[in-house]
């Protein structure tokens, strides 16, 4: 701000030599003249800056005193202002942009949305724009609160949503709600039972009467822990069973892939088409944006002009590139199709086991003319214990 306000005022420096140079510096005391930046430049020298409109009393003291005052240089001031006489067109234009700017920034431009995993910012852009906040919105109508209340009882997806808007960009946090964990009703009776067939390791029973021990070969399904508990006396009662089973399982899964695939080869016919874009506008400098061939790719980009992170202009331009392009029957890399194909099971695997280990795994590759086959088997230790409510 003080250095607009002393481009506004115009700034002069000005070199006084002589005997005693600093006189001219207690005559700008004694005056109420300003100056800083003073600095003795040579021998019986010093130079120093005032505003412009005292520099014409200052040049009148050379010669008084011994003192020798000359100007060194000027900025701002009147040679701003004669150089905005001599360009007013330029500055008609300049306070013109200004307030197109200042107008502008009362619209929305630009939308960025955060912390979405979940949702895709397509179904929130659209859930947005029938909340009224759209490209080229008047923000200073909206309601933040109006927009979150209405946007969190309609997507139960999302827990939390904030609306922060900054001259013309708008910036949208999102919380999405985090699934309820279930809850155990421990006074229902259950009894638990295998949820996959495996070799018995290890059993934690916390609450029922063993069906199982350890060594034991179960199927899917096989009742581990029941739930009717027998007593001393002869009375059974029932209780929710609690255990924890930790089995050997074995997996085999197979995955393929075909030995030919099809690849795009990029012909010589390739178009690029520009667009004007003001506000919600389009103005294009080409004829037809239909697409002229069955095979090609076509890609937009939209770029709005910007000041900055956070000014938007509502000006912009467009860009569609079409690339033509052509299927050909070729082999895929099997090595690299080996590759992936693994990677798959293995995270396929480690999905089906949740928190077990993978205590060996084997893969085998087979082809035939057509199909590559890769096959994992693998053996895990997993919690196979699942409740089974009692009907």
């Amino acid at each position: 701000m003080r250095k607009l306000y002393d481009l506004a005022r115009g700034v002069t420096k000005i070199e006084a030599s002589g005997a005693q140079p600093e006189r001219i510096l207690n005559y700008c005391a004694e005056n109420g003249i300003e100056f800083w930046s003073a600095s003795p430049c040579r021998d019986f020298s010093i130079t120093f800056c005032v505003h412009a409109s005292y520099a014409d009393s200052l040049l009148a003291r050379s010669g008084k005193n011994g003192l020798d005052v000359k100007l060194i240089s000027e900025t701002g001031g009147r040679k701003l202002k004669l150089g905005a006489k001599r360009r007013a067109v330029f500055l008609l234009a300049f306070v013109l942009c200004v307030s197109l700017a200042a107008v502008s920034s009362l619209f929305l431009w630009r939308i960025e949305i955060s912390g979405n995993d979940k949702l895709s910012d397509a179904e929130i852009l659209r859930k947005l724009a029938e909340c009224g906040v759209d490209y080229g919105a008047y923000w200073p109508a909206l309601s933040s609160d109006e927009i979150r209340s209405r946007i969190v009882s309609e997507m139960p997806e999302i827990a939390w949503l904030s609306l922060n808007v900054r001259s013309s960009k708008a910036e949208i946090i999102v919380h999405e709600r985090i699934d309820k964990p279930d809850i155990v009703n421990e006074k229902s009776p259950c009894d638990i039972i295998a949820s996959k067939s495996g070799v018995i390791r290890k059993m934690s029973v916390l609450e029922g009467e063993s069906a199982a021990i350890v060594g034991n070969a179960v199927t899917k399904g096989d009742v581990l822990v029941r739930g009717l508990m027998s007593s001393e006396t002869g009375d059974e009662r029932y209780v929710h069973s609690m255990a924890q089973v930790i089995a050997d399982t074995w997996y085999e899964i197979s995955a393929q892939t075909p030995l030919l695939e099809e690849r795009k080869t990029e012909k010589s016919g390739r178009n690029t088409a520009f667009s004007l874009v003001i506000g919600k506008k389009r103005i294009n400098f080409f004829s037809d944006s239909r697409n002229k061939c069955d095979s090609c790719d076509k890609i937009n980009k939209l770029k709005y002009i910007s000041l900055g992170d956070v000014f938007v202009l509502p000006v912009g331009y467009a860009v569609e590139r079409t690339t033509q392009y052509k299927t050909s029957l070729l082999p895929i890399d099997e090595d690299e199709a080996v590759g992936r194909m693994k990677e798959n099971l293995k995270n396929e695997l480690q999905r089906r086991i949740g928190d077990g280990q993978i205590v060996s795994a084997e893969y085998s590759v087979s082809k035939t003319d057509k199909v590559m086959t890769v096959t994992l088997r693998a053996q895990c230790t997993e919690n196979i214990a699942k409740e089974a409510d009692y009907d």
